[in-house]
């Protein structure tokens, strides 16, 4: 007997601009083999198709007459909840974005470069199930402290996209905002970054660390310091933070060893540092359940992600990969932050910015709090074998060893 072949999945366009839509049309021809594309010039006509036939995926452009792209996807999540929601535009309507919290499942900031758009498609479509998740949206829809889109970052992101911006004017754009520049150069002059001089000024920071290390410290310490001020009995905020870091140091240096590029570098460094973002999310916003998680975890001798699924019905890593959907960030960090406890759920078979946050959490989580031997490090092997990387293991923990002593 034959086996039926897996259904191709529909994606919708939505844009009112034609030009953009036929050129989706050629772009996307070639996917014909696994995606049943759909254009609509409008949300209204949108809606029409989803009514006759409802879409796996619908891609809409932020800014069209009549009803706009933020309101099609509200509209989209009463009607035909089970669709993959994405939006484009550009970072000025960050704000709007964040207020459909609920509605969108990634931000796709323009412009962008056609090959983004279709490897982020190709990922929603293989974590539509994980994105569509009812327990997951139920939890979202309760968190009652969600942080804003951080708009220094996407200024940042707007520098960095034209031609001939220099790092002074990166500091200077961290200068406009003295709260952020306070927070960093504590940081950068702590002793985790070891340097042997005091750096005075953002635009030293950036000089020193990168833009990329400074994109992602951007990003951590604007969600960490939302909920430094709030207490927990069992739980520390100030411990998730050191090892977000931490982790988002050996994670770079992994994707280092394995001779990526810096961009590759760059995006894991991210990856590392936001990886257990939902913790600070649940614990922030629910922290009378979460702490019952934490509690939960010591009684039973459970590990504290399996307490989450008890008290909320979904994990921190979910929470945390779901606000950095909405925030716009790549697919491949939202999918490390997904999947970083379970890295064979992700879409892609080959070294990723998944592989080296995996491996870096588990190592720094060991390495911090060592045990009897190697093989006792929750990493999974089996995932590690199917890449053919195994054998990089040994390498990787001596380069976090390092990496954790000369930060302290």
């Amino acid at each position: 007997m034959n086996a039926t072949p897996n259904p191709k999945k529909r994606v919708l366009f939505v844009d009112d601009e034609t030009a953009l839509l036929e050129l989706y049309k050629a772009v996307f021809e070639e996917e014909r083999e696994q995606w049943e594309i759909n254009f609509a010039p409008s949300a209204t006509q949108a809606l029409d198709i989803m009514g006759e036939e409802p879409m796996d995926v619908l891609v809409s452009d932020m800014r069209m007459p009549g009803m706009s792209g933020a309101q099609l996807l509200q509209e989209t999540m009463k009607r035909h909840p089970k669709t993959s929601r994405l939006i484009m535009s550009g970072y000025a309507d960050a704000e709007q974005i964040a207020q459909c919290l609920g509605a969108t499942h990634q931000f796709i900031a323009k412009p962008f470069e056609l090959g983004v758009l279709r490897g982020t498609i190709g990922r929603v479509c293989a974590l539509d199930s994980w994105l569509l998740d009812e327990k997951l949206r139920s939890l979202v829809a309760q968190l009652r402290t969600l942080p804003s889109l951080p708009s220094l970052y996407f200024r940042i992101i707007e520098a960095l996209s034209a031609e001939e911006t220099t790092l002074e004017e990166i500091g200077q754009i961290i200068a406009s905002d003295p709260s952020m520049t306070a927070k960093m150069l504590q940081l950068v002059n702590s002793a985790f970054f070891g340097i042997a001089r005091r750096i005075s000024n953002p635009v030293e920071a950036v000089q020193f660390l990168g833009v990329g290390r400074v994109r992602s410290l951007v990003l951590s310490l604007h969600v960490f310091s939302r909920f430094e001020q709030s207490r927990f009995k069992n739980f520390s905020i100030e411990q998730v933070w050191k090892h977000s870091m931490s982790a988002g140091l050996v994670a770079q240096k992994i994707a280092r060893l394995q001779k990526m590029d810096r961009a590759f570098q760059d995006e894991t460094y991210v990856a590392g540092m936001l990886h257990d973002i939902g913790k600070v999310m649940l614990a922030a916003s629910l922290p009378e359940e979460y702490e019952k998680a934490v509690t939960l975890a010591a009684e039973e001798r459970i590990s504290l992600r399996d307490a989450e699924r008890e008290i909320f019905g979904s994990t921190h890593d979910q929470v945390g990969a779901y606000l950095l959907g909405l925030w716009g960030l790549p697919i491949t960090i939202v999918e490390a932050v997904a999947f970083h406890h379970e890295p064979r759920q992700g879409a892609v078979r080959e070294f990723s910015p998944l592989t080296a946050v995996h491996a870096a959490s588990a190592l720094e989580h060991n390495i911090r709090e060592p045990k009897a031997d190697l093989s006792e490090i929750a990493i999974d092997r089996e995932y590690l074998t199917e890449l053919d990387l195994d054998d990089r293991l040994k390498g990787w923990r001596e380069a976090a060893e390092e990496a954790l002593s000369d930060a302290g």
